[in-house]
């Protein structure tokens, strides 16, 4: 029993030993590093966007009515002039109909009663010239005087104007009986013939139906969009921190789109005005549309389709780069370790521009140096590291 005792204290000893030896023999703080060089470095803003059309065209209904059944589809395409669909004049009860013949009958009335008055002032126009004329003749014979003259002239000239008032009458009676005739349709033959034809303001695909079954409208009614898919452009709403350093010309990189390549585009237009809108994490946040030229759309590009566009927004050849995760920052400046001959020194460095995990190094550091990668807080100036 003693033997056994002191042959397990005898191998515990010998564990602490080994352990003891191990930590001494391999002195050192176990860290990453990596060498400075001089690289590219592309800066880009990353955001979500969905494609559209760059000329899209809702049709609306021209007047208030029936609109028949639209045929078309989305995805139908259309050629400029095409009958989209057909409004006709709203069914019309058998009440509103004898209203609209009651209507029609005064007008015509009316009509009459202007014409009747035209050939009135006109037979009264005519005699007033005449007497003027004979007036005329009389006081150059100085049997009537002036004052009579004028007075005949005076009956002239209110012939005139009457005259012209019966035309501008009849005119207006005109008006009137077409007016009340547009709304007088006996039948369904007359309602059809009278209908209006909405076409195709252009050449290009139906992208949308809003209203596809017949039914009553009122005028301005969206009933379908259409555009030129060919045509198609990126819309991406970003922060407006980084609107504003993007210009247009900008170069995009268009992935996440479904194909196999990254898309090009350039940037168009940065829009003046922003909107707000609350991300998925519930912040409020101003954002800033900006649209995007495809420099090609492939044929399965559609519209409304997400995409991931990378804008880029600056970008140099043959800089000094180091990983973003070698700085750190201390009392407003940045800092990184250095490493030489397997001890770690903090010197502090000027930053550039940064992309997701490289960042430009304006002074501190030279091409060749090596540097720390992941200083952990067990690095400190001194320190001596195993790799």
């Amino acid at each position: 029993m003693l033997k056994r005792r002191r042959l397990i204290f005898g191998l515990l000893a010998v564990v602490i030993i080994v352990i003891v030896v191990v930590q001494y023999s391999d002195q050192g703080v176990l860290a990453v590093t990596v060498q400075v060089e001089r690289t590219s470095l592309e800066v880009s803003i990353r955001e979500e966007g969905r494609t559209r059309v760059g000329e899209s065209y809702v049709v609306t209904s021209p007047t208030s009515g029936l609109i028949e059944r639209v045929n078309w589809k989305e995805g139908d395409e259309v050629g400029e002039g095409s009958v989209l669909f057909k409004v006709l004049p709203t069914p019309d009860s058998g009440q509103s109909s004898q209203v609209s013949r009651a209507r029609h009958e005064a007008a015509t009335a009316r009509q009459r009663q202007a014409r009747t008055l035209i050939d009135d002032a006109r037979a009264v126009s005519e005699q007033a010239e005449l007497t003027v004329k004979r007036q005329r003749s009389l006081a150059e014979q100085d049997i009537i005087s002036a004052e009579m003259l004028e007075q005949a002239e005076l009956a002239a000239s209110s012939a005139v104007r009457q005259l012209e008032a019966a035309g501008e009458t009849l005119i207006a009676a005109n008006a009137d009986v077409l007016a009340a005739k547009a709304m007088l349709i006996t039948n369904d033959a007359d309602r059809d013939a009278s209908g209006s034809e909405v076409v195709a303001p252009v050449s290009g695909r139906i992208l949308r139906v809003f209203e596809q079954s017949e039914r009553v409208v009122l005028a301005g009614t969206p009933i379908l969009e259409m555009g030129d898919t060919e045509l198609l452009e990126l819309v991406v709403d970003v922060l407006s921190e980084d609107a504003v350093r993007i210009r247009p010309g900008n170069r995009v990189d268009i992935t996440g789109w479904g194909g196999e390549n990254s898309l090009l585009g350039r940037v168009r237009l940065v829009e003046p005005a922003a909107f707000t809108k609350i991300s998925a994490l519930g912040v409020e946040e101003q954002r800033v549309n900006v649209i995007i030229d495809l420099e090609e759309a492939p044929s399965q590009l559609g519209v409304g389709f997400r995409v991931e566009a990378g804008i880029v927004v600056w970008e140099a050849d043959d800089i000094v780069t180091i990983p973003i995760s070698s700085v750190f920052q201390e009392d407003g400046r940045w800092y990184t370790f250095i490493v030489d001959g397997g001890t770690v020194s903090k010197r502090a460095v000027e930053l550039g521009e940064r992309s997701a995990d490289m960042i430009h190094v304006t002074e501190g550091l030279v091409t060749g140096e090596e540097v720390v990668r992941y200083p952990s807080v067990d690095i400190e100036d001194g320190v001596v590291i195993k790799r």
